[in-house]
C-alpha cells in the first residue's frame, strides 16, 4: 500500500512541487490504491476541483470538507489538505490553529497531507509541523529562505538534482527524510486530468485537433 510508505511511521506529510507535476493526479491515485484493501477507513479532503470530487463519489467514506471545524471529533482517519493556506494554517497570526490542529491529528489517531501549488505556502510555520517530505519537480528559487523544505532540498544530493532542481516524472513521488529516499509510482490517471483539455490559443490546429478527438470520443462511448 503506497500510502503506508508515504507515511511510514509519520503522521503528517507535506506534498510539495511546482505547478502542472501531478500533485493532484497522485493524490488521487494513491486514494484508489488505498480502497483496494480499505474501504473503512474515512478520507476527508480539502481543496479539490470539482472534477476530482466527482470521481472521487465512487468510493466509500470519502467526504468533502469545507472548514476544519467539521473534522472536530473525527478519529482514524486519513486527510488530505489541498491548498491548506487557504485555512490559515501556514499563517504566522494562527499558529495556535496549527498547533491545536497538530495536536488533534494525534490525539484523535488520525493522518495528513499536506499540498498546494505554491511552493511559497511551506514556510518555517507549517513546514516545522512536516515529519516527511514527498517531493515532485520543483525549482530551488521558488522556495522561501530559511524554510526546512528548502534545507531539505539544499542538501539533498540524488539523482533526482538537476544543478539546484528536482526533476522527476510526474507519474513518481521522491519520499524524503533523515533515514532514506524511496521512490513512489503513481500511475496517471486521465479522467481527473483537467489540464490536459486546455488548448493553445495561439495554435488553431491544435485547437482543432483537440475538438476532433473530444467528438471521436463521444461517438465512441454513445
Amino acid at each position: 500500500m503506497n500510502l503506508s510508505n508515504i507515511f511510514g511511521s509519520y503522521r503528517v506529510v507535506g506534498l510539495a512541487g511546482d505547478k502542472s507535476t501531478g500533485k493532484t493526479n497522485n493524490l488521487m491515485y494513491l486514494i484508489k490504491d488505498f480502497r483496494k484493501d480499505n474501504n473503512q477507513t474515512h478520507i476527508y479532503f480539502y481543496g479539490f476541483d470539482d472534477i476530482c470530487i466527482k470521481w472521487l463519489k465512487q468510493f466509500k467514506n470519502v467526504y468533502e470538507i469545507s472548514s476544519l471545524e467539521q473534522l472536530t471529533n473525527k478519529k482514524d482517519s486519513l486527510i488530505i489538505m489541498d491548498e491548506f493556506q487557504k485555512l490559515k494554517l501556514n499563517d504566522r497570526r494562527y499558529t495556535d490553529l496549527l498547533n491545536s490542529f497538530i495536536d488533534f491529528i494525534y490525539h484523535n489517531n488520525n493522518w495528513v497531507i499536506f499540498s498546494t501549488p505554491n511552493l511559497r505556502e511551506f514556510n518555517s510555520n507549517i513546514g516545522g509541523k512536516i515529519e516527511r517530505w514527498a517531493i515532485k519537480s520543483l525549482s530551488e528559487s521558488n522556495l522561501i529562505n530559511g524554510s526546512q523544505l528548502k534545507t531539505i532540498i539544499s542538501s539533498y544530493a540524488g539523482r533526482y538534482k538537476v544543478i539546484n532542481d528536482i526533476r522527476i516524472n510526474k507519474d513518481k513521488i521522491l519520499i524524503l527524510n533523515d533515514e532514506y529516499e524511496q521512490v513512489i509510482e503513481c500511475p496517471y490517471i486521465p479522467e481527473i486530468d483537467r489540464k490536459k483539455e486546455n488548448v493553445n490559443i495561439f495554435n488553431l490546429s491544435e485547437k482543432l485537433s483537440v475538438k476532433l478527438s473530444k467528438i471521436n470520443h463521444d461517438i465512441k462511448n454513445h
